[in-house]
């Protein structure tokens, strides 16, 4: 559709610019949703966000290597014959990890961002409660930049947009459903329901949860509208699919245990106050 937009002459990446309009989305919205909450330090914020970005880049590009493995292990089964240089390497390796994975890149920030607020002995569920709305801010306008980019494209139908230049040409010259800007709008719809949730102080500390959940519901429908196969499969059903899956029945474990584990805690404390 528009993969590089022209900016002072040069060519820059849609999606890269919809990523940092993304970036400093999350950045104002954040800032003022906790500029009286006491709980928060507002100088940490960006400090959380660039370590969730470094989580997210490494995870969603593991991810990746993971459903495209395949790649790497035929080539080593055929002895790396088509190698002839070091360069053919890297573009072997660009091949399994050059494209990114929502789910790897998720996972990857929660991981980067929990990392960072334990470092700095911060409280850990106020600052989860964050991540919790700015995730799927963010996502929008990734998914904005993913339709103009031209990835993870929609099935062929009679509604929807025809790819010109799509780095996959297997999406141009055929008409596709905007499954991207679906899931777009999706996404801005979860943020605002999860920003007032956390205005209004509901769910606290469970937010979080409160996304995985109504995320996974999601990506596992609109899966049914992709038109790539790039993700990778288990089965009859999609990577992102069969995680959207396991996050639906672990997030409920999860918090009984969280649950009982608070309960006991209450417990033993006040049979130590006696």
């Amino acid at each position: 559709m528009l993969p590089y937009i022209p900016f002072f002459g040069k060519p820059i990446s849609s999606y890269m610019l919809m990523a940092c309009l993304g970036f400093f989305a999350v950045w104002l919205v954040s800032k003022l949703a906790t500029r009286h909450d006491a709980r928060v330090n507002q100088t940490q914020i960006p400090h959380i966000a660039l370590a969730a970005m470094g989580g997210l880049l490494v995870g969603a590009h593991l991810l990746y290597g993971i459903v495209n493995a395949r790649i790497l292990i035929n080539a080593a089964n055929d002895h790396f014959s088509r190698v002839h240089s070091f360069n053919g390497f890297l573009m072997l390796l660009g091949l399994t990890f050059g494209g990114m994975v929502f789910y790897g890149g998720l996972f990857g920030a929660l991981i980067g961002a929990a990392w960072y607020i334990r470092a700095m002995k911060m409280p850990f569920h106020p600052y989860m409660d964050i991540m919790a709305f700015c995730i799927p801010l963010f996502h929008g306008f990734a998914r904005i930049g993913c339709f103009l980019g031209g990835c993870c494209y929609g099935v062929e139908s009679r509604y929807g947009f025809i790819f010109d230049s799509s780095p996959d040409i297997t999406a141009n010259g055929v008409r596709r459903f905007p499954v991207q800007l679906l899931e777009a709008g999706l996404e801005f719809l979860l943020f605002a329901l999860l920003l007032l949730l956390f205005r209004k102080k509901k769910c606290g500390g469970r937010l979080m949860a409160v996304y995985l959940v109504c995320y996974a519901v999601i990506r596992f429908f609109d899966e049914f509208l992709r038109g790539d196969s790039a993700r990778g499969f288990v089965g009859p059903l999609s990577t992102s699919q069969f995680i959207s899956l396991l996050i639906l029945a672990a997030v409920p474990v999860l918090l009984l245990l969280r649950r009982h584990k608070a309960g006991k805690s209450e417990k033993n404390t006040a049979v130590t106050g006696e």
